[in-house]
């Protein structure tokens, strides 16, 4: 894959989010590259976290008591809150097209 500035700034990224990142890779080490695929792998991480709560959001809804799918509701919606948050959900997707686009 080959990651430079320019295929960045041509698949979506801003220079502010080219710049978030480089500060990232400048703090913790690395590669502009590793960061992209981590920016990626979050993202389909966070996709499965928020698909599955709502998959057993949809279970509790066909299954269980309206308290049980209340209480459920608001538990689930905090699990994919944090697991939206925990990653800088636009840069992560824009990661993620990024990587897919290099794949086609």
């Amino acid at each position: 894959m080959d990651v430079t500035d320019e295929a960045l700034l041509s698949s979506g990224f801003i220079p502010s989010d080219l710049k978030k990142i480089k500060n990232n890779v400048e703090t913790y080490g690395g590669t502009l590259e590793n960061a992209i695929r981590d920016l990626d792998r979050r993202f389909i991480l966070a996709a499965w976290v928020v698909s599955s709560c709502v998959a057993v959001f949809i279970f509790l809804v066909i299954f269980a008591s309206e308290q049980s799918v209340f209480s459920g509701a608001i538990g689930l919606s905090c699990g994919a809150a944090v697991a939206i948050f925990i990653q800088p959900p636009v840069l992560a997707y824009k990661a993620w097209q990024f990587c897919r686009a290099d794949k086609s």
